[in-house]
């Protein structure tokens, strides 16, 4: 094990009443996905060591058999919120709708001791997994080479593969495996770009690039390999992990792997991708970050009560397709013309019961690449041990002050039992859900903001509504969302006359 972290800890790549509904667009679309771009299917089982880890439905990361037992694959894709119990491995895969595929559980995963993140990068993004069963090596199954320290790849071409999304904005992943070829880029020259110049660590990283061919989401994790002439090509050796990176396919921005992100009432988390989720709004009071929320309809936001009961809504300004709270060109400003609170919200010193309203713009948005409306989920539907993710521009701690860029964080779905049994069970209500992940939680700011699920279509859906907590990320005390799926009656009656994309 100690012989792996050395080997490629040096060549980690830094790779119901009346609606209107809008029929040319569709909610919930994440604006940024990570995808092979410019790459073309592979022949099956062409390539029998790389796998892909799946999340429940969901194509999370990739990663390349190196024993009969292990899976190498990047760090960040058993950290911020997804433990490796969480994942399944697929092996032995070309098509995803062909099930002569292996489905294999993970027992147990071991990230680089010394991996750590910021807000844009990973370092010493590392992870083996241990899988449940043996493999029985085959054509179709087979174990990758690791290269010997001699081995010298800047001048051969590389390749990329996995099953991740083919273009931006794409609602599924790839249905058969896609490969492309990158070339490795000099440290030098990969700094030329300011955030990679400050966020490059080149004894752990390496940038690989070539012009409209990328990896992108759901091929995180996979592995950058290739022949050697040391061997007569014959055989493949793993080169790097695509690790992180900014956008897709970009010039001036070569593969180094995968964004991240932090957000409103956000600790722990990462920043975001740039419009990667477009529906989310920050409302100011005075210039000053006071709340979020989520768009619904063209002039339509979902937020929550306690936003509103107390403070006047006619000195709040709404800040649509922002990213960058010092950067907003080209950013929608509009002002509330009325809000409607729920008409059981109640309040204690401790929380907020019924905690939603839907705030109605003065003048309605048109919906476009950074201005998306969320989905809403079904009547009553459950999102017990999904994992969520909050965004927002809120503190970023408690005693410390709110995020110019938008941050997101993953966090895990309770199931209500699970809620009762926190130290917050005596304030707790069944229009109330709760969710954690350690070290991560809203915090003041990020209130009214969505708590989101992908669901396996490829759309979010506002599973929750910021509403309270005690503190920010203290594990005794989960964060306490209002459950959307028990208000959707009353959303649709008070957001009637807004045009809303189709579910």
């Amino acid at each position: 094990m100690i012989q792996i972290w050395f080997v490629l800890g040096i060549v980690i790549i830094s790779v119901n009443g009346e609606q209107t509904i809008n029929a040319s667009c569709e909610c919930g679309i994440a604006g940024y996905n990570r995808r092979i771009v410019g790459g073309t299917t592979v022949q099956p089982h062409q390539y029998p060591w790389l796998v892909s880890l799946m999340l429940g439905p969901k194509l999370h990361c990739g990663g390349a058999i190196i024993t009969d037992a292990h899976i190498l694959t990047a760090g960040h894709c058993i950290t911020f919120g997804v433990h490796y119990r969480d994942l399944t491995v697929l092996v032995g895969m070309h098509d995803r709708l062909d099930s002569t595929y292996l489905t294999m559980k993970v027992t147990n995963g071991i990230k680089h001791p010394h991996f750590t993140s910021n807000a844009v990068r990973d370092i010493n993004d590392i992870a083996v997994l241990t899988l449940d069963k043996k493999l029985r090596f085959s054509d179709k199954v087979r174990p990758i080479c690791l290269p010997d320290n001699n081995f010298d790849f800047r001048t051969i071409p590389l390749t990329v593969a996995g099953w991740g999304k083919t273009r931006q904005g794409a609602l599924t992943s790839s249905r058969y495996l896609l490969e492309t070829k990158v070339q490795i880029v000099t440290s030098d020259r990969c700094r030329k770009s300011a955030i990679y110049r400050d966020n490059l660590v080149p004894d752990t990283m390496m940038c690989a690039y070539s012009l409209g061919k990328d990896a992108c989401q759901g091929d995180s994790g996979g592995p950058l390999f290739s022949t050697h002439r040391k061997t007569f090509n014959k055989k493949w050796y793993q080169v790097g992990i695509v690790s992180w990176g900014i956008d897709c396919a970009m010039p001036d921005y070569p593969e180094c792997g995968r964004p991240t992100t932090v957000s409103m009432r956000i600790v722990g988390g990462r920043r975001a991708v740039p419009h990667s989720f477009p529906w989310t709004v920050a409302i100011l009071k005075n210039d000053r970050m006071h709340c979020g929320g989520a768009m619904i309809t063209t002039k339509h936001i979902l937020s929550a009560g306690h936003c509103f009961k107390w403070d006047n809504f006619k000195v709040m300004e709404v800040l649509i397709g922002l990213d960058n709270m010092d950067n907003l060109k080209n950013v929608e400003k509009r002002n509330i013309s009325s809000v409607v609170i729920h008409e059981a919200f109640t309040s204690t010193a401790v929380r907020d019961e019924n905690d939603i309203a839907i705030a109605t713009l003065n003048i309605p948005v048109k919906f476009s690449d950074t201005i998306v409306p969320i989905c809403l989920p079904e009547v009553g539907e459950d999102f017990t041990s999904r994992v969520g993710t909050i965004v927002g521009w809120g503190r970023v701690g408690v005693e410390k002050s709110s995020s110019k860029v938008l941050l997101k964080a993953s966090l895990g779905i309770l199931s209500d039992e699970e809620c009762m049994k926190s130290q917050l069970s005596q304030h707790l209500k069944p229009t109330m859900m709760c969710a954690f992940s350690k070290g991560k939680d809203g915090c003041q700011g990020d209130s009214g903001g969505p708590l989101l699920v992908l669901q396996p279509e490829g759309k979010y859906v506002q599973a929750g509504v910021v509403s309270w907590g005690i503190g920010c990320a203290d594990p005794r005390y989960p964060g306490v969302y209002t459950k959307v799926s028990n208000y959707i009656d009353w959303i649709m009656r008070h957001s009637a006359d807004g045009i809303r994309c189709k579910n």
